[in-house]
């Protein structure tokens, strides 16, 4: 007989340690166990769902606890990660059956969103994720920075390691959740991971004030030919991103090449002439989910309304008929009789994230609202590039 049920403390550890390590790193051997979970014991938020076949850990999945900013209103949500399922047990449902355990716990938590970064699109398509934008890795010489140096941008550069500017880091990073469509971070942060001092964090002042943050490495076999990869280049104004390229401008001798993760929203071609930028994607897109459909309400919504009979497989305590209705410029959201059209829950996460125009529902399978509703719909809610942030 199968069970499932939520793990803690050394039991989720070891069922953990188990199932992620043969499924997602390189093997064997596998990495020392002691050193993966004093990490890991230090983190919070964390829910871990396991099934169990004839005793033995089968398959799990894991979500910490995350804030996003969906069109204007941070919801409660789920980051979801270590889904595996040891190999003599695949292909039996079972990693579906711990997901579906998993989000019924984390949406009777209060979480309204989920959000993940698959292994494969189409399995977690099925679980009721749509596909977010792909962002982008800009690489370049530092040398085409150059023109930047002596320039007098009125601010300076504070430069700390990871542990010490950790909190500044976190408090950064909420302003600009404020205002990006789609960006969620964990509600507790890694400062014990901030405290192993592997990374630099760079921060853009003007008068006191942060308006620009990039955390970054220099690595590399020989001096003069390090790449300095920045993970993170966000910025609130202008001046506090030519302060950062400025600062980038001023490693020349040190490294010869650079490499910036950048949301899709970004367009680094036009920041300067000459620049001779190529834009890669990266490789992995993360994918989102509405986790609780009564729950969506608040978010910024254009004028209109529409009744929609929602169908989620997975999640079936979203089933039924809503009403949609902008109301003072804000999105409300409750139970009504009858419906205008009907589709998915994918096809739900689509209008909100701005993932997907509506006539995209009948190419997907997520459902074929008439004309008339999808023009409400594209009314409602204008395409957005959702942009996560965390990487997990």
């Amino acid at each position: 007989m199968n069970e499932i049920r939520s793990l803690q403390g050394e039991e989720m550890l070891d069922a953990l340690y188990n199932l992620n390590m043969y499924a997602f790193h390189a093997s064997p051997p596998f990495p020392d166990k002691e050193e993966w979970a004093d990490i890991v014991r230090q983190r919070r938020g964390v829910t871990y769902h396991a099934l169990f076949e004839d005793g033995t850990a089968a398959a799990g999945a894991a979500s910490t606890a995350m804030t996003q900013n969906v069109r204007g209103k941070l919801y409660p949500a789920s980051a979801v990660w270590g889904v595996a399922t040891r190999p003599a047990a695949r292909r039996n449902g079972y990693c579906t059956q711990t997901m579906a355990s998993l989000l019924r716990a984390e949406s009777a938590a209060g979480k309204v969103f989920s959000a993940l970064y698959p292994f494969r699109e189409s399995f977690y398509q099925r679980q009721g994720y749509v596909t977010f934008p792909l962002p982008a890795i800009a690489r370049l010489s530092p040398l085409s920075l150059a023109p930047l140096v002596g320039r007098n941008t009125g601010g300076e550069v504070d430069l700390k390691m990871s542990g010490e500017a950790f909190e500044g880091y976190r408090e950064f990073l909420a302003r600009m959740r404020r205002g990006m469509h789609g960006m969620g971070f964990f509600d507790v942060g890694d400062k014990h991971v901030a405290d192993r001092n592997r990374l630099w964090m760079a921060f853009a002042r003007f008068d006191g004030e942060v308006e620009g943050m990039m955390v970054y490495t220099l690595q590399g076999e020989e001096v003069s030919k390090f790449n300095l990869c920045a993970y993170r280049f966000y910025y609130t104004t202008s001046r506090g991103r030519y302060l950062l390229l400025d600062w980038i401008a001023r490693h020349t001798d040190q490294a010869d090449r650079v490499e910036i993760w950048l949301s899709p929203m970004e367009h680094p071609e036009t920041w300067l002439e000459d620049i001779q930028v190529r834009v890669e994607s990266q490789v992995r897109a993360p994918m989102g989910r509405v986790l609780n459909v009564a729950g969506t309400g608040g978010m910024d919504a254009e004028a209109g309304s529409f009744r929609a009979h929602i169908t989620d497989r997975l999640c079936p305590f979203n089933e039924g008929d809503w009403l949609f209705k902008s109301v003072d410029g804000r999105l409300q959201v409750t139970k009504t009789d009858g419906a205008d059209c009907e589709f998915s829950i994918q096809g739900l996460a689509a209008l909100m994230f701005g993932t997907h125009d509506p006539a995209d529902f009948a190419w997907r399978g997520w459902g074929n609202p008439p004309q008339e509703v999808q023009d409400v719909m594209r009314g409602m809610f204008p395409p957005k590039l959702p942009f996560l942030h965390e990487n997990f």
